[in-house]
């Protein structure tokens, strides 16, 4: 008995682009990337996981051809996934966080053992923020900024006081040895006052 031939394969039928709203926002991986806050590189490796037949994935990514996404909808992904990562994150915090008590007790410092990297980084630049704006509005000064001009003041201090010595001597008519005394009195004086406010002034400064 003749066997029926078997019918040539055909390929299937290309899938048919879809319809895009006239105000629906078309973005790159790069674009992509920036709207979720991740590298290019990182994003690259969530899309391969994306669904085949994802709805917001206009265009798939390969060689000589780059991604179009459809904004609204792969943000909507993004964040299902993103939320994913955060409860495994968590839970994995945990478990490292009750393996640390049970095998090393309660000691040791826990401030901010149970921070990711980006949560430390947040932390730091809200920190660096507070700062400036203290800064801004007089409650806070930088050291370097002070010891500057202390050290101005100091200089312009031990010059006006130089000078008492002629003064005296010129207003009362005295001898070179006293205005010499007086000025080795204030030169004392003030150096003693230099070495405890712990600046760097050099006697021939001024």
């Amino acid at each position: 008995m003749a066997r029926a031939p078997t019918p040539p394969r055909t390929a299937p039928a290309p899938r048919s682009p879809r319809k895009r709203k006239a105000t629906e926002l078309i973005v790159s991986l790069d674009e992509f990337a920036s709207i979720c806050s991740v590298t290019p590189e990182t994003m690259r490796k969530h899309l391969a996981d994306a669904p085949a037949d994802a709805g917001w994935m206009i265009e798939r990514g390969r060689r000589g051809v780059g991604y179009k996404i459809a904004a609204a909808g792969a943000v909507a992904w993004w964040k299902t996934r993103s939320t994913a990562g955060d409860a495994d994150d968590d839970a994995r915090r945990a478990a490292i966080a009750e393996w640390r008590v049970s095998n090393m007790g309660d000691g040791g410092d826990d401030e901010g053992f149970g921070l990711t990297g980006k949560e430390r980084s947040q932390e730091f630049q809200a920190g660096l923020a507070e700062l400036e704006y203290r800064e801004a509005i007089g409650e806070l000064a930088r050291v370097a900024t002070i010891y500057d001009e202390t050290v101005n003041a100091v200089i312009e201090l031990r010059r006006q006081l130089l000078r008492i010595g002629p003064e005296i001597r010129r207003k009362f008519g005295f001898d070179k040895e006293v205005e010499v005394a007086i000025e080795d009195l204030i030169a004392k004086r003030l150096l003693a006052f230099i070495a405890t406010l712990g600046v760097d002034v050099a006697p021939a400064d001024g």
